[in-house]
């Protein structure tokens, strides 16, 4: 007897942290009753003066209610929402991986610029530097553009999705139908929100991004969510 595993959709990963993370519009075309209180919830994050209010990852967080959620228990769960919230972020980043990077002895730990540096690397990704220019809708998809084949870096096909950028690369679409047909499709359906960040400069008629960071420049990227990367960090250290 043969027994097969059952697949767990992608996307009930967003109902159990009761955030779009993504920022899916498929997210809303689904019809079961199961996902009616989740759509409705995401509608009201979606509102006017909600969507357009920036979140500032290097805010103080202090707990509106100071007496509540410190347990031991509930600071476990917290940490760990917070880690799945910032892997999904990025695409559905390994925990090997991301502590990997975490404790790369080029980071110094609990220095001041510690969570920028941390930001910083996984803003300069490949696949992240695409999906902030709205050449794919999802971070998913752009690392499938980069894995096909349709993805140039100073003029050499990448095909590593987690390519780190270095400052004045050029990333550009292959000049052939089928790449550029399928950055286009992506380009008309994006309501280009968040906008791309300023470390990227974009021409979309020749469909190019230069990557212009330098150490003056903000790399802080547009959230729609609020990601605790204190906590985050510590979670990935301590696992």
């Amino acid at each position: 007897m043969v027994i097969k595993k059952r697949y767990k959709p992608f996307y009930k990963q967003f109902v159990r942290l009761r955030k779009n993370i993504q920022d899916r519009p498929k997210l809303f075309n689904f019809n079961k009753q199961k996902w009616k209180r989740f759509q409705q919830y995401s509608k009201n994050q979606l509102k006017f003066y909600k969507r357009f209010k920036i979140k500032d990852q290097f805010q103080l967080s202090v707990s509106k209610f100071a007496s509540r959620g410190n347990s031991f228990q509930k600071k476990f769960r917290n940490n760990l929402h917070e880690r799945k919230l910032f892997s999904l972020f990025y695409g559905g980043l390994k925990k090997k991986y991301m502590k990997n990077v975490i404790n790369n002895k080029s980071f110094v730990p609990n220095s001041k610029d510690f969570r920028y540096n941390t930001l910083k690397f996984f803003e300069s990704r490949l696949d992240t530097v695409l999906y902030r220019a709205n050449f794919n809708l999802s971070v998913r998809g752009a690392a499938q553009l980069i894995l096909h084949g349709h993805v140039l870096v100073n003029g050499f096909s990448v095909k590593n999705k987690s390519y780190i950028l270095k400052t004045n690369d050029l990333v550009e679409i292959a000049c052939n139908i089928k790449s550029r047909a399928l950055v286009k499709k992506s380009l008309d359906r994006s309501n280009f929100w968040p906008i791309p960040p300023k470390h990227l400069l974009i021409n979309y008629k020749t469909l190019q991004i230069l990557f212009v960071y330098n150490e003056s420049s903000n790399l802080m990227p547009i959230f729609n969510h609020y990601l605790n990367l204190d906590s985050v960090i510590t979670n990935i250290k301590k696992s």
